[in-house]
């Protein structure tokens, strides 16, 4: 499957006091809105990125953005490729979201995991797995989809979705490994890893077995360049598109598209936003958010805010100021293009 390419939108020069009575009606062009995102993105020391996208038949069309071709860490954001292809397998009829996998030690994810307490042999089905993996990021349900998914073919969806470098990914880390490799207790094992190549790496993750004391282990923050996951903000657009696309209600995966909905980290009207889903993903030194919104008009939107900051902590708060003025920035923007059409 080709991946939908992402559109650039054009802007069209006009009379510069036709621009000004558009900017008096609160109508600002898009280097005005671009110019305060940034205004609020620079509060963020570190690298950030920002995009916000409509959906159309063709894919998704750029309306704002800032960074949003360069490279961002992004944390637990990799989990929708594996909620993609579990869609993938149950739309084929491969699988079906009320299929059981039993709770097994060998696949339990670091903290925080509401999983690795529940009874070992547990059945649970694949419709909780996704659930857990996407609204509270549990990492035990993670690798557990991961694990009967496979690594390649989570790897293959990557560009199913609209990737353009799945490269970056390969191979494909589970959250157990990610934390071993980071762990500042395993003497060289970090260095080690960051010099092989992708062969190297699938050979030395095959001889990473058992499970670590994870209360004990020292998670080194700072390696986000090592062992993690990697994306564009367009490439998260073009995903959540993707998602969209075969979650629709009289698709068999339609209930991965509310399992998205369950958490959204973001302060929204109801009656403005009839559908948010949500998934991000957040170390000490990165936090990053994809959403998928649907607005009153009809039209389908994605909106993605990153901060990698590799000399120092990430706040939860200084990340949900800026999400908040940006997302309410965009908001009226929407508002006043509505009055003026």
């Amino acid at each position: 499957m080709m991946a939908i390419l992402l559109l650039a939108s054009t802007l069209l020069a006009g009379d510069p006091q036709d621009t000004a009575a558009k900017t008096s009606e609160g109508r600002l062009t898009r280097q005005q809105v671009e110019a305060q995102i940034q205004s609020h993105l620079d509060k963020l020391p570190g690298h950030t990125g920002m995009l916000w996208t409509e959906l159309t038949d063709e894919g998704p069309v750029v309306q704002y953005g800032r960074n949003e071709q360069d490279r961002f860490a992004v944390g637990s954001t990799f989990k929708l490729f594996i909620l993609g292809a579990l869609a993938d397998e149950v739309n084929a009829s491969r699988r079906r979201l009320d299929d059981t996998m039993l709770l097994d030690a060998r696949w339990f994810g670091p903290p925080a995991s509401e999983l690795s307490t529940w009874p070992l042999g547990s059945p649970i089905t694949l419709n909780t797995l996704a659930l857990k993996m996407i609204s509270i990021s549990d990492n035990t349900a993670t690798d557990h989809l991961l694990h009967l998914l496979g690594r390649r073919r989570v790897e293959r969806q990557l560009a199913v979705m609209g990737h353009q470098s799945p490269e970056w990914n390969r191979p494909l880390l589970f959250t157990r490994e990610m934390a071993m490799i980071r762990d500042k207790a395993a003497a060289g094992r970090e260095e080690q890893y960051a010099k092989l190549d992708e062969a190297g790496r699938r050979k030395f993750l095959a001889e990473l077995t058992g499970t670590p004391d994870y209360e004990n282990l020292d998670f080194d923050t700072r390696a986000f360049n090592v062992a993690e996951w990697f994306a564009r903000p367009t490439d998260m657009a073009r995903a959540l598109d993707w998602l969209r696309r075969h979650t629709e209600k009289d698709q068999p995966a339609a209930l991965l598209r509310d399992v998205m909905a369950v958490e959204t980290k973001l302060e929204y009207d109801r009656e403005q936003w009839p559908h948010v889903g949500f998934k991000g993903g957040s170390e000490d030194r990165l936090i990053a958010g994809n959403w998928l919104l649907r607005h009153r008009n009809g039209r389908w939107y994605t909106f993605h805010l990153y901060w990698n900051s590799p000399d120092e902590d990430v706040t939860v708060e200084a990340m949900g100021q800026a999400l908040q003025a940006i997302f309410s920035l965009i908001e009226k923007q929407l508002a006043a293009n509505e009055t003026q059409n």
